[in-house]
């Protein structure tokens, strides 16, 4: 579950378009993985899988992030957005972990 956390928890961005935004809806590139994460302009973020709904607070400050977790502590990450494409980076036990997200829109 931490491991799960930090995944999102750890990004870098290198927002080379300023119109790119993270404000979106998307959804995980990993076939073994349903994962879903909505980013809102009002600071709020959920996290979605198959079997839970997770919901956080962040704050952007120029091209880092910082996430509220659940016992009221915070992380500050980086992320990156290339065209359609989200990418998460963090590091696990020395080893960069990257996790790719897709953009995907809602039709109401």
């Amino acid at each position: 579950m931490i491991k799960f956390l930090i995944s999102i928890l750890m990004l870098i961005l290198f927002n080379i378009n300023t119109e790119r935004k993270l404000s979106g809806f998307w959804e995980s590139t990993d076939p073994d993985q349903k994962k879903y994460l909505i980013f809102n302009e009002n600071g709020s973020l959920k996290e979605i899988t198959e079997n839970q709904i997770k919901n956080y607070r962040y704050k952007k400050n120029e091209n880092f992030i910082e996430m509220e977790l659940e016992n009221g502590s915070s992380i500050e990450s980086s992320f990156y957005i290339n065209a359609d494409t989200l990418t998460i980076q963090y590091f696990e036990d020395g080893k960069s972990i990257r996790n790719q997200y897709v953009r995907k829109k809602l039709a109401l």
